[in-house]
């Protein structure tokens, strides 16, 4: 077939509408309330396999802006920080603690390729979240929880309620809009 400028013209702005991507058709990744770009960025790499702790003191340390594999424990065998805050059955359900440090103050996502519960510790209290949004179907990340951390405080990721024993997670700190 014989490239015409017209049909180069057309390609063009279907191309800049985004029309001619299959990839993104019906991707249910794309349903997210916010920009999380970077998070499937993260998603698509290779993660770093690492198993929780079972307390605080056993919680190993992760690094923001890094994709985790977390071999989860049995939830029965853990010891919160806090008490989770939303209550469910513990019976065949995985948890677990991690550590991480915040750097600048301000807005960070926690992304998980699971909708599992989570809360971040601070000084043995829950920090609550300021939002979060998920997108069914997607597990590149699957559920994103918005969350105020202070400035260069060492903090734990508390999961618990997992129906899976393992669970990929990425902490990243949201760029400040202009």
């Amino acid at each position: 077939m014989k490239t015409t400028p017209m049909r180069l013209s057309c390609f063009s702005l279907l191309l800049a509408a985004g029309l001619t991507s299959p990839v993104f058709a019906g991707d249910p990744c794309m349903d997210f309330k916010w920009n999380v770009a970077a998070e499937r960025a993260l998603f698509s790499g290779d993660a770093k396999a690492l198993a929780v702790g079972a307390s605080a003191a056993a919680a190993p340390l992760i690094e923001t802006s890094q994709l985790y594999q977390l071999a989860l424990a049995e939830q029965s065998q853990v010891v919160f920080a806090a008490t989770p805050g939303k209550k469910m059955l513990a019976d065949g359900v995985s948890a677990g603690l991690v550590r991480f440090k915040s750097g600048i103050a301000g807005a960070y996502r926690v992304s998980l390729s699971h909708g599992i519960w989570i809360d971040v510790i601070a000084s043995g209290k829950a920090i609550a979240s300021s939002d979060f949004g998920g997108a069914p179907g997607c597990e590149r990340p699957r559920k994103v929880v918005l969350y105020q951390l202070p400035a260069n405080t060492e903090l734990l990721l508390q999961f618990s309620g997992a129906a899976d024993a393992d669970v990929r997670v990425a902490i990243t700190a949201v760029p400040p809009t202009p």
